[in-house]
């Protein structure tokens, strides 16, 4: 039996109706009046790179030796004042992450859409932010009629200055799906410290190859290499921005498909992290709104 398809109520034998006839310019629904095009090109916006001036850096010490000091520094890695962080922190020992504070983020937002708006995903029973039994708060950021969620953490801060630095937070990652400052979570800034202790740029070390320590080959070099990645990633094991550079870092040095012997057994550098960011970044059920 031949398959009968029931035509649109819309579509007679006579053609499109009235109704149809601006169908292809009728603006689509719940956009607060933005065609897919105008989406498009002012959320485009919101990629444009930041000013230099606009962006700071956040020092993460990765030796595990520089953390237990109290502030002095380990053997291999002395204190000094950081040219990125602008901070005293020991050299070689940590990495600077590349971000945006909440108020360029908000300028950038303004620019872009006058009227954009933040909700909680949930509330309590007095109609405030309704946070998780992580302290972190789930949130809808609406730019240009287009919604997607953020989640926002303030770490080990807390009271008032932890609430304000909460939603900064997850308006700043809310942003970051929609591609703002997106170019700051590559691992473009990460310092990578090379054998011999000599800390290079990872654009000066795209420019130029890594030395070559006399007597060590090839494999010697990338062993070392996966060896040091692995302390970082072990000290970093609870922040998905960190294990996202020390990934690029392990790619970029080609080292990424090496075998680790990791928690769930032997696998590639690769799949490790991937596993572990994959796992930091995955929704968490919010128990206290149950």
């Amino acid at each position: 039996m031949t398959a009968v398809t029931e035509a649109p109520a819309s579509v007679t034998a006579e053609g499109p109706t009235p109704h149809t006839q601006n169908q292809a310019a009728t603006r689509p629904e719940n956009t607060f009046g933005y065609t897919r095009s105008e989406q498009i090109e002012a959320l485009h916006k919101l990629r444009e790179p930041f000013l230099p001036k606009e962006v700071r850096h956040l020092p993460r010490v990765w030796c595990g030796a520089c953390k237990n000091s109290k502030g002095n520094g380990c053997q291999q890695h002395t204190i000094v004042k950081c040219e990125k962080c602008n901070q005293k922190m020991p050299r070689n020992g940590h990495i600077d992450l590349a971000y945006v504070g909440h108020a360029e983020a908000t300028n950038r937002l303004l620019n872009v859409d006058p009227f954009w708006d933040w909700e909680p995903l949930t509330v309590d029973e007095r109609g405030l932010p309704q946070f998780d039994g992580y302290r972190g708060l789930w949130i809808r950021l609406t730019v240009c009629g287009m919604t997607r969620l953020g989640y926002g953490h303030a770490g080990d801060k807390t009271g008032g200055d932890a609430l304000k630095e909460v939603i900064g937070d997850a308006i700043r990652n809310a942003g970051m799906r929609f591609g703002m400052a997106l170019d700051l979570w590559t691992p473009s800034d990460l310092e990578i410290v090379e054998p011999g202790g000599a800390a290079v740029d990872a654009e000066q070390a795209d420019a130029a190859p890594a030395p070559q320590p006399t007597g060590q080959s090839t494999e010697e070099q990338n062993t070392q290499h996966v060896k040091r990645l692995v302390v970082q990633a072990k000290d970093c094991w609870a922040n998905a921005i960190a294990l996202t550079q020390v990934l690029g870092d392990a790619a970029k040095n080609n080292v990424a498909d090496e075998q680790v012997n990791g928690p769930n057994g032997w696998q590639t550098l690769r799949e490790l992290l991937n596993d572990r960011i994959t796992e930091l970044n995955a929704p968490t059920p919010d128990r206290s709104a149950a």
